[in-house]
């Protein structure tokens, strides 16, 4: 875990790590917002929902405030290119949003709290993020979809449900893998 502490992006193969992971976002991406696209005609996208924020907390945790940006923003030009969902023109600015929150709540954990345990820092930034969902779910749902108000209440319980629950235990478990593997430290090397 120490390895996490005062992590900022500073070096060039930390971007890399932040741009592959946008890589592998933006692929999971293009699978998971089809298989939404085609159950709900995009109206609800619970699997790219989960596979974006995954990504967002990944790269906050391992390469700090601005990669979950690089992250998210390389993520939704892929998904933009490969037409993944009808509301792939929405997700790089709704996705910016999340990420600049998420790259807060490290950068706050880096100055305050730096030797939090690896689930803490997960939960917290999760929970920033289950926090934005009040505002951005009706951003999306009300204001871009036009869908009544009501759709917005049923909706939030479930985006907050999917960003609290398995956003962040993916998240986590992602996050122990790549740290078990190594790869990192190789990085650093």
């Amino acid at each position: 875990m120490a390895e996490l502490r005062g992590r900022v992006i500073a070096s060039r193969k930390e971007l890399v790590g932040a741009i592959m992971l946008g890589v592998v976002a933006g692929v999971v991406a293009s699978f998971a917002e089809r298989v939404d696209a085609t159950l709900t005609g995009g109206k609800y996208t619970p699997l790219g929902y989960v596979n974006t924020y995954v990504w967002i907390l990944v790269a906050a945790t391992l390469f700090g405030p601005l990669a979950p940006v690089i992250t998210t923003e390389i993520q939704a030009f892929i998904g933009l290119l490969t037409f993944a969902n009808p509301l792939s023109w929405l997700w790089p600015i709704v996705n910016f949003v999340f990420a600049v929150a998420a790259g807060l709540v490290s950068m706050a954990l880096q100055k305050f709290n730096p030797s939090a345990k690896l689930i803490t820092r997960v939960a917290l930034m999760s929970l920033a993020l289950a926090i934005l969902d009040i505002p951005m779910v009706y951003v999306v749902v009300v204001m871009v979809l036009g869908l009544p108000f009501i759709v917005y209440l049923l909706s939030l319980p479930v985006y907050m449900l999917l960003q609290l629950i398995p956003t962040t235990l993916v998240a986590y478990a992602v996050i122990k893998a790549i740290l078990r593997s190594g790869v990192l430290r190789r990085v650093k090397g």
